[in-house]
């Protein structure tokens, strides 16, 4: 009888254990190596595993990959003279939305510009420490994150996901 109290007893506490979502661990911090301005040398070092996509000369594409535990994100970077330009990264669809856009609104404050159609939504924070943020989530039966895109104001920079945009065929 004693026995059976136990186990009673530690089953009750496994049901009170705190459940984290599976993106608990991700912040925008992890990303912040990646921001426009920061050299790609810097970074390289840091991350020695990464593939060169375009190689123009002066303007270069590059993805590295950051590798957790409960997912993997491929970023892309563009640079101009050794400088990073541009970072997209897709983030995994198990993210939750919400969570997301507190930390950018946390870093960021509100977004400036809000746009929703068909259960998606873009966020577009302008001149923020001398870039633009770009973000979009979408809805089906839960929220959950799309793409990030941290973009130089230098307008002469053509952001990636417009590039990403041409390289799709039209139909």
């Amino acid at each position: 009888m004693m026995s059976m109290k136990i186990l009673f007893l530690l089953i009750s506490f496994y049901l009170y254990a705190e459940i984290t979502p599976p993106n608990y661990d991700f912040t925008l911090k992890s990303l912040e190596i990646f921001y426009p301005g920061k050299p790609i040398e810097e970074v390289k070092k840091l991350n020695p595993k990464y593939k060169t996509i375009e190689d123009n000369g002066d303007a270069k594409l590059f993805l590295f990959q950051i590798k957790k535990a409960n997912y993997k994100l491929d970023i892309y970077t563009q640079v101009k003279k050794d400088q990073i330009t541009d970072l997209y990264v897709r983030l995994p669809q198990h993210f939750i939305h919400d969570i997301v856009l507190k930390d950018l609104q946390k870093t960021w404050k509100k977004q400036d510009r809000f746009v929703r159609k068909d259960g998606s939504a873009l966020y577009t924070w302008l001149n923020r420490d001398n870039f633009n943020i770009i973000y979009q989530g979408s809805c089906s039966i839960t929220c959950f994150p799309m793409f990030l895109e941290i973009v130089s104001t230098d307008k002469a920079v053509k952001p990636l996901y417009n590039k990403f945009n041409e390289a799709v065929p039209a139909y």
